[in-house]
C-alpha cells in the first residue's frame, strides 16, 4: 500500500521550497521548465529501464504513440484513484479516506459531508500532490506529441475562447 501523506511533507524543506519559488520568479517560461524536467525524468527512466520505458522523443510510429498514451492514461487513472482517497483525508487512514467515494461504506455520508475547508493542511497538500502526479503524466503526453510551452499556451487559449463562445451562443 502507498505511504500516506509522504508528499505533504515535501513542503517542510523550507530551503528547497524557497529555491523552487525563486526559480519560478526568475524563469522566463515556467511551463517549459516543467516540460524540460519531465523530459529529463522520462529520458532517465528510458536509459535505466529500457525494457519498460521509451523516451518521448523516440516515439516514431502511431502504434508507439497509442501505447504511450494508453500507459500514461492508466497512470493518470491510478493517480486519480489516489486523489479521490486523498480527498477523503489520508490522515484518517486508507479505509476511512476511501469512504468518500465508496458509497457502500457505512461512513460514506459522514465523510462526504465534511467540508474541504476543514481538512488538515497535511491532507490538503497530499490532495494537491496527487493532482501534481496526474500533471506529470499529462506532461508526458505533451512531450510525446512534441508540444512546447508556447503550443500548450496558444492552443489552450484558442480552445478556451471557443468554449466561451459556445457557452455564450448556447451550444
Amino acid at each position: 500500500m502507498a505511504e500516506y501523506n509522504s508528499c505533504a511533507n515535501l513542503i517542510n524543506d523550507k530551503d528547497k521550497l524557497n529555491e523552487i519559488e525563486n526559480k519560478f520568479d526568475t524563469s522566463s517560461d515556467p511551463l517549459q521548465d516543467m516540460l524540460n524536467m519531465q523530459e529529463w525524468l522520462q529520458t532517465t527512466l528510458a536509459e535505466k529501464l529500457p525494457e519498460n520505458n521509451i523516451k518521448p522523443s523516440d516515439i516514431q510510429t502511431k502504434g508507439e504513440m497509442v501505447e504511450w498514451m494508453d500507459r500514461n492514461f492508466d497512470a493518470i487513472m491510478d493517480e486519480f484513484r489516489e486523489l479521490k482517497n486523498s480527498i477523503g483525508g489520508m490522515s484518517k487512514g486508507e479505509k476511512a479516506a476511501s469512504a468518500v467515494w465508496k458509497k457502500w461504506k457505512s461512513n460514506h455520508t459522514d465523510i462526504s459531508n465534511e467540508l474541504v475547508s476543514d481538512m488538515p493542511n497535511e491532507d490538503r497538500l497530499e490532495m494537491m500532490f496527487e493532482l501534481i502526479d496526474i500533471w506529470h503524466f499529462v506532461l508526458n503526453k505533451f512531450l510525446a506529441m512534441g508540444f512546447t510551452s508556447k503550443d500548450v499556451y496558444t492552443l489552450y487559449f484558442l480552445k478556451n475562447l471557443e468554449n466561451q463562445r459556445r457557452y455564450e451562443s448556447g451550444y
